[in-house]
């Protein structure tokens, strides 16, 4: 097995029709240039465009590469590159003069690695960051208008999170015959509104009172950190609520591992596809079979189940009485 040496964060995006194959990401994305303008006050007018303007560009860029997967005999394209984007310090004006600095004296870049992969005539984009300014960066060179929601098979929401936590809690490991949800170990949640957040982790979340009393509430849960089991990988992952349609966060944990591939690939590049067009899927798949039954029955009965394991926990621990409560 080959194990993944520290935490990564990754981030999915879409892209539309426009694009039908890596030849074209290649032909039309790849080749763009994506000028950012200095955006603050008093720049003088005679500054010379180079000097008022912050360039994004693609840098290492890969040739094609392929990878399997023995679970669903899919085959991945992918090509690997690397967003150089420029942008400003805070500091813009010299203390002393009140000048504008020189662009070398108020510059940073950032390198952010992606992929772009294709896969059943559709085509992707993993960014390695989940940071809102890389991911804005990364959209403008990419180019907005290129970019679409994503599909149904990647639509992760609080009613999976509750079903994953009812799966595991109800001891219902095999989420079929090659993935096994072998824990919970952490999760976020709001609390009436999106400024009350709500964040556990423990080896031992899922079996915590505070976290029953979370789930039996109701209250929505915006991400879910798991542990996978498959025959391929051992997998775990912060997986979070679809954001804004458009984009999809992932952050993998250390020691995540994965059977070596053909090509011998670089696991921080086989786990994010491995996750994102396998997994997840998946799991959205499976959950959609039991939707129904689990919305319209089972999640209430297990709602209350765990409901009165609180009540009677916390009444145990306190020493309360049912008189004491009427």
């Amino acid at each position: 097995m080959n194990y993944l040496s520290k935490n990564q964060r990754y981030t999915l995006l879409k892209l539309n029709n426009d694009l039908t194959s890596l030849h074209d990401i290649s032909e039309k994305v790849l080749v763009r240039i994506h000028k950012d303008p200095l955006t603050v006050k008093n720049i003088p007018e005679d500054t010379l465009e180079e000097e008022r303007t912050f360039i994004y560009k693609w840098t290492n860029i890969s040739e094609t590469e392929e990878i399997e997967f023995e679970e669903n005999k899919q085959k991945f394209s992918y090509i690997k590159v690397t967003a150089l984007c420029e942008f400003s310090t805070r500091r813009v004006f010299d203390l002393t003069t009140g000048g504008l600095l020189p662009k070398e004296d108020r510059l940073n870049t950032s390198n952010i690695d992606v992929v772009f992969v294709a896969v059943a005539r559709e085509l992707y984009a993993v960014v390695f960051s989940v940071d809102f300014y890389d991911l804005r960066r990364v959209k403008r060179l990419i180019g907005e208008h290129l970019l679409d929601p994503l599909s149904s098979k990647h639509q992760t929401d609080s009613e999976l999170f509750h079903w994953l936590f009812y799966k595991y809690i109800k001891e219902e490991f095999a989420l079929n015959k090659d993935i096994t949800l072998d824990n919970i170990n952490g999760f976020t949640g709001t609390v009436l509104s999106e400024e009350n957040l709500f964040e556990g982790t423990s080896l031992q979340t899922a079996e915590l009172i505070i976290t029953k009393a979370f789930i039996t509430n109701g209250y929505p849960i915006t991400s879910i950190k798991i542990d996978l089991q498959m025959s391929l990988a051992a997998i775990n992952f912060y997986l979070n609520e679809i954001s804004d349609v458009k984009e999809l966060r992932i952050v993998v944990q250390k020691n995540s591992s994965i059977s070596p591939m053909l090509n011998n690939e670089e696991i921080e590049y086989v786990i994010p596809v491995y996750v994102f067009f396998y997994l997840i899927p998946e799991i959205v798949k499976l959950y959609k079979i039991d939707e129904s039954v689990f919305l319209s029955e089972a999640k209430n009965n297990f709602l209350s189940e765990i409901g009165i394991e609180v009540i009677k926990t916390i009444m145990a621990k306190n020493s309360i009485d049912i008189e004491d409560i009427n």
